[in-house]
């Protein structure tokens, strides 16, 4: 199932960011296989701004809540920049009870979550279906 082309013609860009290099590394082979454009990186730089940049279509964000905030905190950062708060973001990450724990939240930000380990066609659905949906500002905004 690849993606429909885009209006102008280009492959829909998705940036994964995972602390993992052999998941950005099979994030990346999935990913061209089905047609997209993709970059990877193993973490979000707060001073050179993701938006900006690489300006992706998409996000993947690995967020690890194992102990730690960085996850929530790396979402939000995203969420609150001008230059990534309309971008989709799908929350790919183990942490389940964290997720339950933050859905009402994770809903009204409009992060979509796949759960690890991922099934690959379900990943590839719910990214073909957020880069189909018409991105809206996060309430609050």
């Amino acid at each position: 199932m690849s993606p429909s082309p885009w209006p102008n013609g280009r492959r829909p860009h998705v940036l994964a960011i995972d602390h993992d290099a052999s998941v950005l590394a099979l994030l990346r082979d999935l990913l061209e296989d089905e047609g997209y454009q993709v970059s990877t990186q193993p973490t979000i730089d707060k001073d050179l701004g993701v938006g900006g940049a690489l300006q992706p279509d998409l996000i993947i964000l690995d967020a690890m809540w194992a102990g730690e905030d960085h996850g929530w905190s790396s979402l939000q950062m995203l969420r609150l920049d001008p230059g990534t708060t309309r971008i989709p973001i799908v929350l790919c990450t183990g942490a389940a009870p964290e997720v339950e724990a933050l859905r009402p939240h994770l809903e009204e930000m409009q992060v979509r979550v796949v759960l690890k380990p991922f099934n690959i066609d379900h990943l590839v659905e719910v990214i073909a279906a957020a880069l189909d949906s018409p991105s809206e500002a996060p309430a609050g905004d």
